[in-house]
């Protein structure tokens, strides 16, 4: 089985964090969101991914190579112009042999790749969508299923507080060859707007694969923000992190003896932390960051390269790759900092995440 990763996204909603780079490059527990996606193909016996590449395509050449190092083989598959889901799916055709695997690019899940095969050969489908059931759906789509799992119906996003269903779209889907060859070549199609209505109408079997492990769907600031967080939670550390207590550090980081730690800390390396700081709660904090003496850390995400002055307070905020924030300052809760910004010493700054 071959696979396929949608990255062509312009990542809007995580600006400004994506204004240097594409969304699927920015860095999950101070690894890059598509590590984890590749890891999950690796791991169901996927040895070549088709990476469909759009906006900003020359950053995934340099950052991920041929594949050798990941394990995998990667084919370039480039966009002249935006296709959308489904056009770059169908641009991508002369790369997918037989069955293909296709993730949405700015999705985190632990999806059993091997059942969802399993399901699909069992019914015979022409397509299988993963499906994953949300407390709120109100920012997506709903997809309505017969009892027995086939999909008969994709409804809109809906408005006020009462849902038929809380089954939506997971961005995982197992496709056949002539469902690829469905989609119009050369022109701009949405595959969740477009094609699956059209796979219905058209008797195209569509079969449903519910998944209930973890799936986070990071389009928005405060998405990747609770995605950190969650990652904590279910300790799902990065390769290569020692431990002591609560601080978890790549090798090359130096963490001050009286730095105390409550609850966890990731740190990556060239990264310093002085004396007399508090780390508070769940913090990811990037390579060659430094942290001055007396800063007290809580729930934020810093990126690399970020400098923290000493007595500063950041809370519940994301802080970007070699931005700048003085001595005795006051960030947070729910502030953004974007890549290379300056605040000077005595600041206090507090905005909301945006969805």
């Amino acid at each position: 089985m071959n696979a396929l990763i949608l990255l062509g996204g312009l990542g809007s909603r995580l600006r400004p964090l994506t204004l240097s780079r594409p969304k699927p490059l920015l860095p999950i527990l101070n690894r890059p969101l598509i590590s984890y996606q590749i890891d999950l193909l690796k791991k169901f016996g996927v040895k070549k991914v088709v990476l469909a590449l759009g906006h900003k395509a020359s950053h995934f050449r340099r950052h991920l190579g041929n594949g050798k190092s990941w394990g995998v083989h990667f084919i370039y598959s480039f966009e002249k112009e935006p296709l959308g889901t489904g056009g770059a799916i169908r641009h991508a055709l002369p790369h997918l042999k037989g069955s293909a695997i296709v993730l949405n690019g700015d999705v985190l899940s632990d999806f059993n790749l091997g059942r969802m095969a399993a399901l699909h050969r069992r019914k015979n489908a022409d397509a299988t969508l993963a499906l994953v059931e949300v407390v709120d759906p109100s920012a997506f789509g709903l997809v309505e299923t017969t009892k027995t799992g086939r999909i008969q119906r994709f409804l809109e996003k809906p408005s006020g507080d009462s849902f038929p269903i809380r089954t939506v779209n997971a961005g995982c889907y197992l496709f056949e060859p002539r469902v690829v060859e469905r989609i119009p070549a050369g022109k701009n199609v949405s595959i969740e707007r477009e094609i699956f209505p059209a796979l219905l109408s058209e008797g195209f079997r569509v079969e449903s694969f519910l998944h209930r492990g973890y799936w986070s769907d990071i389009g928005t600031l405060k998405t990747y923000w609770r995605t950190h967080q969650e990652m904590h939670e279910q300790k799902q550390w990065p390769s290569g992190v020692r431990r002591r207590g609560g601080l978890l550090f790549f090798p090359g980081a130096h963490v001050d003896g009286s730095v105390r730690v409550f609850g966890t800390a990731v740190v990556g390396a060239g990264t310093r932390i002085d004396r007399s700081v508090t780390l508070e709660g769940k913090n990811t904090i990037g390579e060659n960051v430094r942290i001055s003496e007396g800063s007290h850390i809580q729930d934020t995400v810093i990126l690399d390269g970020a400098r923290i002055g000493p007595r500063t307070r950041v809370e519940r905020s994301i802080v970007g790759v070699e931005a700048s924030v003085g001595a005795d300052c006051r960030v947070g809760p729910d502030q953004v900092l974007a890549d290379g910004a300056q605040l000077p010493a005595f600041s206090q700054i507090v905005s909301s995440l945006s969805e």
